[in-house]
């Protein structure tokens, strides 16, 4: 190997993975907080729907109760 080969390969091995790996962790955690964030939407949306549903059916059933009581 000529002199400038193994100068440019020293420089390359001495160059640090740190911060690579930091800015690599960074962009998983982002991620991962938006894909949690996304579910979390989804699962109060799923949640709210419930409840919208358990109230039109108890609001039917009230209905019901009262048409059976004034028509007996």
């Amino acid at each position: 190997m000529s002199k400038n080969q193994e100068i440019k390969l020293h420089a390359l091995t001495m160059i640090s993975l740190r911060p690579l790996l930091d800015r690599l962790r960074t962009w998983w955690f982002s991620r991962l907080e938006e894909h949690y964030l996304i579910c979390a939407e989804i699962e109060r949306q799923h949640a709210r729907q419930s409840e919208e549903n358990e109230a039109y059916y108890q609001k039917r059933a009230a209905t019901v109760r009262s048409a059976l009581y004034w028509h007996s």
